[in-house]
């Protein structure tokens, strides 16, 4: 694994602390060094939420203005509070019911849209990084996620629930 640093972006309440748990935990079966920082905006569900995830050898989980290599959104609004993190040439997934005009379509998906279709919309955030572990840039695998997502869950109803959301992700990536 080269190093990579993510940025996810949401909104309280839609899973921006688990989804950056899930890229460590992926790390960590990977057996890649990795180091996470969280920022909370209004400690209440809906307010704006940051987290980093940092692969490789690091001394500092920060990540700088025009430094980040994936910018992961979760929230469309998100993308104009985070978008200059993500460095030049860097790739920016956005989840947006609507597109965003200076965003490519292929990075772009409705994962809420995708989640209340199929009653998953606790699970907005791994339909989500299923389809973000389709594309070539993501720092892991479809399968290596999966992986992580079944030693992570709490229950096997949890469990069935979390990797038919990745399924569901996994579908819409062209």
């Amino acid at each position: 694994m080269t190093d990579c640093k993510l940025l996810i972006a949401g909104l309280g309440g839609q899973g921006v602390v688990f989804l950056s748990r899930l890229i460590g935990q992926t790390a960590l079966l990977a057996g890649d060094d990795f180091i996470t920082y969280e920022s909370h905006g209004m400690a209440m569900r809906g307010g704006s939420v940051s987290s980093q995830v940092k692969i490789g050898q690091y001394n500092s989980p920060l990540i700088g203005q025009n430094s980040a290599d994936i910018l992961l959104v979760l929230a469309a609004k998100e993308y104009e509070r985070n978008h200059h993190f993500l460095k030049p040439g860097g790739l920016a997934l956005v989840n947006s019911e609507t597109a965003i005009t200076d965003l490519a379509q292929e990075c772009q998906v409705n994962a809420t849209g995708l989640a209340v279709t199929h009653n998953l919309t606790k699970a907005i955030n791994l339909v989500f990084c299923g389809w973000a572990a389709e594309h070539p840039t993501f720092p892991y695998s479809f399968t290596q996620v999966q992986r992580a997502v079944e030693t992570m869950a709490a229950s096997p109803a949890i469990k069935t629930a979390n990797l038919k959301a990745l399924e569901v992700g996994r579908s819409q990536f062209q």
